[in-house]
């Protein structure tokens, strides 16, 4: 509980840092000029320094109640007495507050010295003072405290606008040091287009003068061909009579060598013609023939089918005969067989036929 109480008091809460911080009010603050003259006061009331929190408590929250404000948290008390435990300031509280409640309780009836028909008028007045008091004191504080917040807000606002202008002033910053950089490597763009550009000139230059020396060069080559071709004109008109000479004389050899082609042509086709009539001689003469030979064979295929007819009667007619003949042999073999206990024991020899086919 008492490292609790410790953290507790090394960190305040916000009311309490707004009420004594002078670096969060404004020059001529009411509350701060009445924060620090209630330190005065206690400070110079009899024995301060040697109180201990308890009692130091119970004397500040008099005098705020003489003042008519409220009591504070003990957080904010212990800000104005400087020391003192949750525990202590808490206790110096109550026990002000009891003490305070049996004296308001005391003042409730007869005062000495006062008569009893004015102890209640002379205690109304001391309540309505009291009460107009703390009304007055609750609506100070109410202003107070929409001036904290309308500073506070302020605070917060200024704080936000130097916020965003630190951030601009960063984004600024950086994009001077990018532009720096750009301007860096853009001079050192110019300074090489620079460099390039002298080279360049210096080299167009030489170019320029080569290119004169070539110029005189090919006017020279240029007359000399020139002259060359007026020669070769010359001769190419003497080549071209030559020339058209030539392909007369060609001209007429082909066209005897023509006309004789034309004339062995003609005869060959001649002998062409009549070549064709002697094979259509021959075809007509081979035709004639076919048609004989087809004819003829015609004629062999039907006597060649009469003949097959007659063969094929034929071959019944010896099946017939030789069925026959099968016959008689096996009546022949029976007699036989019932004359041989007759002969003793000899067996006819009987010669065998042969069927005509």
């Amino acid at each position: 509980m008492g490292n609790r109480s410790r953290a507790i008091r090394r960190q305040p809460t916000e009311k309490a840092r707004i009420s004594i911080d002078p670096r969060r009010r404004k020059p001529g603050d009411t509350q701060m000029s009445d924060l620090e003259e209630l330190r005065t006061t206690l400070a110079s009331t009899p024995d301060w320094d040697s109180l201990n929190a308890y009692e130091m408590t119970k004397r500040c929250c008099a005098e705020l109640t003489k003042r008519g404000q409220r009591l504070p948290s003990w957080m904010n008390i212990r800000d104005i007495i400087g020391k003192g435990s949750a525990n202590d300031i808490n206790r110096g509280k109550e026990d002000f507050r009891r003490e305070h409640g049996d004296a308001l309780r005391k003042m409730s009836g007869f005062v000495k010295g006062v008569p009893e028909a004015l102890a209640p008028h002379i205690l109304g007045f001391w309540t309505a003072a009291i009460s107009l008091v703390r009304e007055e004191f609750d609506g100070q504080v109410a202003e107070w405290q929409a001036q904290i917040e309308r500073a506070e807000a302020a605070v917060a606002h200024a704080e936000d606008e130097r916020d965003r202008a630190v951030s601009r002033a960063e984004a600024l910053q950086g994009q001077i040091a990018g532009l720096q950089e750009a301007m860096n490597t853009l001079q050192g763009r110019v300074d090489t287009e620079r460099a390039a550009r002298e080279q360049a000139e210096r080299m167009f230059e030489s170019n320029r003068q080569e290119l004169a020396g070539q110029r005189d060069e090919l006017r020279a080559a240029l007359a000399h061909s020139q002259q060359e071709l007026s020669d070769a004109i010359t001769r190419l008109e003497g080549v071209e009579k030559h020339s058209l000479l030539e392909i007369d004389r060609a001209r007429t050899e082909a066209q005897n060598k023509i006309a004789s082609i034309e004339a062995k042509a003609k005869r060959e086709s001649t002998d062409y013609t009549l070549e064709m009539a002697r094979v259509n001689n021959q075809l007509r003469d081979l035709r004639a023939q076919l048609a004989s030979a087809t004819q003829q064979t015609a004629l062999q295929e039907q006597e060649n089918t009469s003949m097959r007819e007659r063969l094929q009667r034929a071959e019944g007619q010896a099946d017939h005969l030789a069925s026959e003949n099968a016959r008689l042999v096996a009546a022949l073999q029976e007699a036989i067989a019932a004359q041989r206990p007759a002969l003793r024991g000899k067996s006819p020899v009987i010669k065998k036929r042969r069927t005509p086919r």
